[in-house]
């Protein structure tokens, strides 16, 4: 290589030196489905949602007992509401919330415009006000309001928007798990999620987020009908999933994907070696006669 040619080559290597580093700091940045992920500063938890996260309460039942009130300003108890032993999907936030509890509403209806089931049919949707000053007249026209937007015929009957006192509403949440607390501008800080009860008022499944997808919603009613809900199909992509926490949805279960393989093995296995058997018994049975029972020369001996 002449003298005259070497800076130029050093440079070009010191560019791409240069573009590998970037490559290499762009790579460990997450991305999400659009571009990159913001940084760590705008997605760090907001100060007043510290310590607000759902809590694990699967398998724990709601008080029975507690006493709510129903758009009409009836009074109607949990086991009232559950009489009938459908399962039903739990949210719980406040109507007049700013924010996220319209994004929570509205991202579970889109979720549930993507079943074939329908809402007061095969399942139930309740939605509960931690604010003790929302009223009946308020909860009357949500339930209608969200019931148009999820646009099927019959589907407000399925529909609940309940109101309650403080200290009932509180049992109800903590039950499942879900926290809250008043903040100073008279604001409700709380989580986003959607629980999943069974037709006994168990909680049978906790989605966290403001976009639970359809499939999640399938399998987590799936579970909560405890075998009453869903095809044999349904149950059976039930039984091959599991629930995540740290994705706030369903995973395919390693599991039970090696125990499916494992039995499609011996199945595999069992029906070749019965093929092969069948194909030796008919062999020995279409076989001609041995040279000994065939040579005239031999005497056969009573």
């Amino acid at each position: 290589m002449s003298l005259r040619s070497r800076p130029s080559c050093q440079r070009q290597l010191a560019a791409l030196a240069a573009l590998a580093l970037s490559c290499g700091a762009m790579a460990q940045r997450a991305l999400d489905g659009v571009g990159f992920a913001p940084s760590a500063e705008t997605t760090a938890t907001p100060k007043e949602l510290e310590g607000l996260e759902v809590t694990d309460c699967r398998g724990r039942p709601l008080p029975m007992q507690a006493t709510l009130r129903d758009e009409t300003g009836a009074p109607i108890t949990i086991g009232q509401l559950f009489a009938d032993g459908r399962p039903r999907l739990l949210q719980l936030g406040y109507m007049r919330c700013p924010m996220l509890c319209s994004l929570a509403l509205n991202g579970m209806v889109r979720g549930l415009q993507g079943l074939d089931w329908t809402v007061g049919d095969q399942f139930d949707v309740v939605f509960i006000s931690i604010n003790p000053a929302e009223n009946a007249e308020l909860a009357a026209a949500k339930r209608k309001g969200y019931a148009a937007e999820y646009g099927r015929a019959g589907g407000e009957k399925g529909w609940r928007f309940l109101t309650g006192d403080e200290a009932t509403v509180r049992s109800i949440a903590e039950a499942v798990g879900f926290p809250y607390r008043l903040m100073p501008d008279g604001e409700y800080a709380h989580p986003a999620a959607v629980f999943a009860m069974t037709g006994t008022g168990v909680l049978s499944q906790y989605l966290p987020g403001v976009a639970p997808s359809a499939a999640d919603l399938r399998l987590a009613l799936t579970g909560a009908g405890e075998g009453r809900l869903g095809s044999t199909f349904d149950r059976f992509v039930f039984w091959c999933h599991q629930f995540d926490p740290s994705k706030g949805g369903y995973v395919l279960w390693a599991f039970r994907i090696m125990q499916l393989g494992g039995l499609v093995t011996v199945i595999g296995l069992g029906t070749t070696l019965f093929v092969l058997y069948r194909r030796e018994v008919r062999a020995r049975r279409l076989a001609p006669p041995s040279a000994a029972s065939s040579d005239p020369g031999v005497v056969r001996t009573a």
